[in-house]
């Protein structure tokens, strides 16, 4: 599980940490820097992905595409922009860090630098190596040198490369409804045909990616799985009875080229068809996140924007319950995701009254363009010290594992705190 992120001096982020949830939700308004931190973590994902692709040939780190359109703009000339994160699971904990800057060494590309601790479960000794610190380096080989360092031992390497599979699979999603519902045809899915050839490329990879950030490829996406992955099939038709129990299926329909959705709507004996534009957006929305979540290795982080989009507000608490099922472990081996949310609709603060700490406001500083990013518990716990919310109008509650004690107060007060704007 991932644990905790950091961005430096990338857009509107000048420092920011956040702690990372099973769901975490950034909570601000529009042009508050939401998005920035989503694409920071996005576009050092694809750094790493990129070096570590199928390519055999290292790719270089280049200064005008990987560097200047994405450094926040008051930094220094020899600040670099830099991305931290710390992930473990039963067998230890890794902690990684990768940082760009601009080099005379270089004609067009940037000089980068990479940094991993790791600790074994089992062993209270860490181990640090790193890249590019002695020698000004342009290419992220790290994970290549750590393969073949004679001082790590093979549970050490097997933790560090099980880490980049994870980190490489985190993609970041602004689903529009239009785009979703988008018929299928025949080039379509000629192109998806020529992309999958195998399950494996099915699952861990293609699929993510070919979504694309919109879900443009939705609808032909899902055809070629209920063609071809009857396993990845059935468990999003699970999935989505959980949302809505009358949801039958899906069935192409060659004459019209495009996917049939199925309800079952009390009329005996009787299947009601319809054509994707007139499936309700919010529903098409929860389809695209269903099929992210049926993959046996889905995406290990999916970053979703404003997840209230086409949402009934009445439904948000069901959609809400619905994803943070989607996080519990499985019993029929399928994996499971974090996810990462950015939302400016009280509606989705509410739900996480119970949850204050796994929630962040974000501001920007107009005069500075710098992101101010606060845990929602801490400015709750503030507003109780100064007296803004009484105390008698809020319960304590004390996390066994942590010892952190949260704030709860009850869902009207919160997004009321919302619309005056005390939080947020």
């Amino acid at each position: 599980m991932f644990k905790q992120v950091t961005l430096e001096n990338f857009r509107t982020h000048k420092s920011t940490t956040i702690e990372l949830y099973p769901v975490t939700l950034l909570i601000g308004n529009n042009n508050s820097g939401k998005t920035n931190l989503l694409a920071g973590i996005q576009h050092f994902c694809n750094l790493v992905r990129r070096e570590n692709s199928d390519n055999k040939k290292s790719q270089t780190i280049n200064a005008t595409r990987d560097l200047y359109p994405h450094k926040y703009r008051l930094a220094k000339d020899e600040e670099p922009m830099s991305f931290s994160i710390l992930w473990n699971n039963e067998d230890g904990e890794i902690n990684y860090k990768i940082e760009i800057c601009e080099s005379s060494n270089f004609r067009y590309n940037a000089s980068c630098q990479e940094k991993i601790t790791i600790q074994l479960a089992n062993n209270q000794i860490s181990k640090e190596l790193e890249s590019g610190y002695n020698q000004p380096i342009n290419i992220l080989e790290l994970r290549k040198k750590i393969q073949l360092d004679p001082s790590l031992e093979e549970n050490e390497k097997a933790l560090c490369e099980l880490f980049f599979l994870y980190f490489t699979n985190t993609f970041s999603y602004h689903f529009q409804p239009t785009f979703l519902k988008q018929k299928d045809n025949d080039d379509a899915e000629q192109q998806q045909e020529n992309k999958f050839n195998n399950s494996l490329e099915i699952e861990e990879r293609r699929i993510p990616v070919s979504l694309g950030e919109t879900g443009s490829n939705f609808q032909s996406l899902l055809h070629h799985v209920k063609e071809n992955e009857q396993r990845i099939f059935s468990s999003f038709i699970a999935k989505m009875r959980t949302v809505d129990t009358s949801f039958i299926g899906v069935r192409y329909d060659p004459n019209r080229s495009s996917l049939i959705w199925e309800f079952d709507l009390g009329r005996k004996g009787s299947v009601e068809e319809f054509m994707p534009d007139v499936v309700s957006d919010g529903f098409m929305k929860i389809a695209a996140i269903s099929l992210l979540a049926s993959l046996r290795r889905p995406p290990a982080i999916i970053m979703l924007e404003e997840i209230e989009n086409g949402i009934n507000p009445g439904n948000i608490q069901q959609l809400m319950n619905w994803i943070w099922q989607a996080t519990s472990p499985s019993q029929d081996g399928f994996g499971t995701s974090q996810f990462i949310l950015t939302s400016h609709s009280p509606s989705v603060l509410r739900e996480f009254n119970q949850h204050p700490d796994h929630v962040y406001t974000v501001r920007l500083d107009k005069r500075s363009r710098q992101s101010d990013v606060r845990n929602l518990n801490t400015a709750l716990d503030t507003l109780v010290g100064i007296g803004a919310i009484k105390d008698d109008e809020v319960e304590y509650e004390t996390e066994e594992n942590t010892g952190k004690q949260l704030i709860k107060i009850p869902k009207y007060q919160l997004a009321e705190l919302w619309y005056t704007g005390t939080i947020g």
